[in-house]
Parts: structure tokens; C-alpha cells; sequence
């Protein structure tokens, strides 16, 4: 008997999950002639949306001020290796990402990921973020999510779906199977 498929609801909290548990993610941005580059970013999750911390002098600094769409993605690899390879899931994502400017915001996305990296406090990179107008050599980036592509071993192998998400990527308001896009037919 297959196994059940999750709901919307469901997909929408296991990628929380996903987001809250792991601290790295790979992110791509697009250089002035189109090509991506990658770079490992820790990050905190609000949701569905992830905050990172980067300097104003570095390239995707740069390539998001000029080009905003932005690629990330997350992956849980099982501690017992390809044994577990079951216990797998993944997340891609396309979005726009944003520089902040907001104090607030700033000091919100700070608390977030100081939080879920468990970091301790006094005399870190994160004590005096500010917005890049005062002065700031920080830069905190925001990217909301627009469409993605989920995978999770544990509904069964090969259990992929794309994803639509609300206006500012707050919620997943859509779902269909990946099969379905690369005309892939069951029982293959």
C-alpha cells in the first residue's frame, strides 16, 4: 500500500523544520552576465524565510543589489549515511532577497539567528548590525521564497514536489508533483 501524501500543511511545517534544524545553506546569486556563483551562509529561519548576515564589501553583496533573484538550498544528510538515505529531504529554493534597512527587522533577524545557531552573545559578528545607511559594514539579507522544490525520502524515494508560495513567501500556497514536470510516468 503506498505511502500517505502529505498535506500542504504538513509539506509547509517539515520545511520549517528543515529550516530551523540545519545551519547552512548553499547560497547562488547571478552575476552581471548571468552566471551564478555559490557560498555557504548560516542563517536563521522566520518560517519560511530566512535571514543571512554578509559584509557590504563582498561579490553577492554586490550581484543581489544588482540582481535580487537568488537561489538557496537545504539539505538534511542522515548522520548514518547513505544507510538512512530514507530518512533524507531537501529543499530548493528560488527567491528574491533584500537588503534590510528596518532597525526592527535588523534586531528581529538577529535574535532569530543568534537563536538557532545557538550562539552565545557578547563579542560576536552580531552585536552591531546596523542598517547600511548608519554606517554598517553588515549587511542582513532577507530572501522570501518564491517557488521551490521539495524533497523528503520519507514519504518514499524519489518524493519530490514543487512549490508556490504566498506574496512575500509566508506561506506554501501550492503543490504539484515534480514528476508531472518532467513528464516522468508512474511506475518507472
Amino acid at each position: 500500500m503506498p505511502a500517505q501524501e502529505p498535506s500542504v500543511e504538513e509539506v509547509e511545517e517539515s520545511i520549517k523544520e528543515l529550516l530551523r534544524d540545519e545551519p547552512v545553506a548553499t547560497l547562488a546569486t547571478l552575476d552581471s552576465d548571468g552566471n551564478p556563483a555559490t557560498s555557504h551562509m548560516h542563517y536563521g529561519a522566520d518560517g519560511l524565510r530566512v535571514y543571512m548576515l554578509t559584509f557590504g564589501y563582498t561579490r553577492k553583496h554586490a550581484e543581489i543589489l544588482a540582481n535580487p533573484r537568488v537561489s538557496y538550498s537545504v539539505h538534511h544528510a542522515p548522520p548514518g549515511g547513505f544507510a538512512e538515505r530514507l530518512q533524507s529531504r531537501s529543499l530548493q529554493v528560488k527567491g528574491r532577497a533584500c537588503v534590510v534597512h528596518d532597525a526592527e527587522e535588523i534586531a528581529h533577524a538577529v535574535k532569530v539567528i543568534r537563536e538557532q545557531l545557538q550562539e552565545p552573545g557578547p563579542d560576536s559578528m552580531f552585536d552591531n548590525v546596523k542598517p547600511p545607511e548608519q554606517g554598517g559594514q553588515q549587511v542582513m539579507l532577507r530572501v522570501d521564497p518564491v517557488e521551490a522544490l521539495w524533497a523528503d525520502t520519507r514519504v518514499r524515494l524519489l518524493w519530490r514536489m514543487l512549490l508556490e508560495f504566498s506574496e512575500g513567501g509566508k506561506r506554501v500556497t501550492g503543490m504539484r508533483s515534480y514528476d508531472s514536470v518532467i513528464e516522468r510516468k508512474k511506475g518507472r
